[in-house]
């Protein structure tokens, strides 16, 4: 009985506090960044059978993936490396599995077939990049496309740049991944966590120039294409569609010199297709898959 008392008292203070937590984000006590990293803490002591978690909540383990021997690299091959926080995660309203078999999760010298949630990313829920690689397999737009997911939900930019604590673990899974592949793309997708914290355009445009000098050092030659990502409550009034993160993410955007636009979730998504005001739904995701694999489609087949 006493067992059962102190699970139930347990059990009790984790959803005050995760509830505390919700009211003072929408009440704007609390940033929106903080209140994922604490959903992101909770959700990592709760671990069914056959599901772990490495540092940064980074799934490392879960049933049922499909292990096959990784196939080798052709000028046929996307390699994609996914960067960002929750949205670039699994986090995502629907679960997604690779149809055609050629879609990879390449995850510590390891690969499966590409289904949600993926190794190597922070939450256990949906995310659309499995869905998005079989779109450009299914248009020939590439044989296969190998995934390597490595968003953390509640991240910075100042956390992925040098002196950021995500920063050596980001140069770790790059060198690790380039003994396999060469990185074609590079996807971030990030940025409701800096307008939180109110970083400035100046600030994130520098940070994250640096951020690419890095990955260009450790050599990723790869096209960076840079979303624009601030929005995580549609109550926010002090949100807006021109704020200093989201200016800033334009202009990285447009500047080439091997940077390009991503998708825009501030203006593809409403408030319906965002389940929890933050996070994508079913129909938020359709959309985000449209979006990228027309983008990604685009540059493969101008690039013939």
């Amino acid at each position: 009985m006493t067992a059962i008392a102190i699970a139930i008292a347990v059990g009790a203070v984790l959803f005050g506090t995760y509830w505390f937590g919700a009211y003072s984000y929408a009440s704007k006590l609390w940033p929106a960044n903080h209140f994922t990293v604490l959903q992101l803490t909770l959700l990592q002591s709760w671990r069914p059978p056959g599901v772990d978690y490495g540092p940064y909540a980074r799934l490392i383990a879960y049933p049922g993936k499909t292990t096959i021997a990784c196939p080798p690299q052709t000028d046929r091959s996307a390699v994609l490396l996914i960067l960002g926080q929750s949205n670039a995660a699994n986090t995502g309203g629907q679960r997604f599995r690779s149809q055609s078999g050629h879609v990879i999760n390449y995850f510590d010298g390891k690969c499966t077939i590409a289904a949600s949630p993926l190794l190597g990313t922070s939450g256990i829920a949906g995310e659309p990049w499995s869905a998005i690689g079989d779109g450009l397999v299914n248009d020939k737009s590439f044989d296969d496309v190998v995934l390597v997911p490595i968003a953390v939900g509640g991240s910075a930019l100042s956390q992925w740049v040098s002196g950021g604590d995500l920063h050596s673990m980001l140069k770790e899974v790059v060198d690790d991944a380039q003994r396999h592949y060469r990185i074609t793309h590079v996807l971030w997708h990030q940025g409701e966590g800096d307008f939180s914290l109110r970083t400035t355009e100046e600030r994130y445009v520098s940070g994250f120039q640096s951020l690419a000098r890095d990955l260009h050092n450790w050599g990723v030659a790869a096209p960076i294409y840079v979303s624009v990502a601030t929005r995580c409550e549609q109550l926010d009034t002090d949100w807006s569609a021109g704020n200093p993160v989201s200016r800033a993410q334009r202009k990285l955007g447009k500047l080439g010199e091997g940077f390009a636009a991503g998708i825009d979730t501030d203006a593809l998504l409403n408030a319906v297709d965002r389940f929890d005001g933050c996070h994508m739904g079913g129909s938020g995701l359709a959309k985000v898959i449209e979006a990228w694999t027309a983008i990604l489609r685009t540059k493969a087949k101008g690039s013939e």
